[in-house]
């Protein structure tokens, strides 16, 4: 099957933030993805997080959303969106999938593969981000052992989404505070194929014990940034 993936548009009214990211050019590259998804008979389409960055006013964020949902919801293309760190700024995981219209999915089973969407949103003391309470260096994936017993229960084969970092060869203040412990139970699962990551913006790709971890370039920085995947 196909499936189409971006991550971290930034949307938001301000031209250029950080000296690199044109947010407000994300509303157009979203669009342009999304035809493309069509284009290319995308059976799915995930975004990794942090679609819109912020604004001088709730309200405002809270169009930019609207805006954003009316893109994917006219594309016709299912679509699973994760929350990440700059989505939790001013809104909290409830509202977020209450504005974009699309429900918050833990895990979908496809033409007999099994793609798990993990919500990396937490502080390392356990509790998720909320608004006004977030850090972008501090993110956790709570219940490793969870995890642990999610990968053993199924033989098919798993594509892991998540915003924030587990492979090793991104920058430690990207990585998820408990990635090393997450890092050693996928590459044992035996089942795992491919990780598919966002947050770290230049991106990267890397492979340990046959597993694929990608972690796509931002959307906003320079040219548009969206890809396929047969998996």
């Amino acid at each position: 099957m196909k499936i189409g993936v971006y991550t971290d548009a930034h949307y938001s009214s301000q031209e250029i933030t950080c000296g690199r990211r044109y947010n407000s050019q994300s509303l157009r590259k979203i669009k342009e993805a999304y035809e493309f998804f069509k284009k290319e008979c995308c059976e799915l389409v995930v975004c990794l997080g942090d679609l819109t960055d912020t604004e001088t006013t709730t309200e405002k964020e809270v169009q930019n959303l609207i805006d954003i949902a009316t893109i994917i919801r006219k594309s016709n293309i299912p679509t699973v969106c994760l929350m990440g760190n700059h989505d939790a700024f001013v809104l909290d995981r409830k509202r977020f999938y209450e504005i974009l219209g699309i429900p918050s999915i833990d895990e979908l089973h496809l033409n007999g593969r099994r793609l798990l969407f993990w919500d990396a949103c937490y502080f390392k003391n356990g509790s998720h981000y909320a608004p006004g309470d977030t850090d972008w260096t501090d993110s956790f994936l709570p219940n490793d052992e969870g995890i642990h017993k999610k990968l053993a229960s199924s033989a098919e084969d798993t594509y892991i989404f998540v915003h924030q970092n587990i492979d090793p060869a991104i920058r430690a203040d990207h990585r998820i505070f408990n990635a090393d412990k997450v890092f050693a139970i996928i590459n044992e699962s035996g089942i795992v194929k491919t990780v598919f990551q966002g947050h770290y913006h230049p991106g990267c790709h890397s492979e340990y014990s046959g597993v694929n971890y990608i972690t796509l370039p931002a959307m906003c920085e320079g040219e548009n940034a969206f890809w396929t995947y047969d998996i």
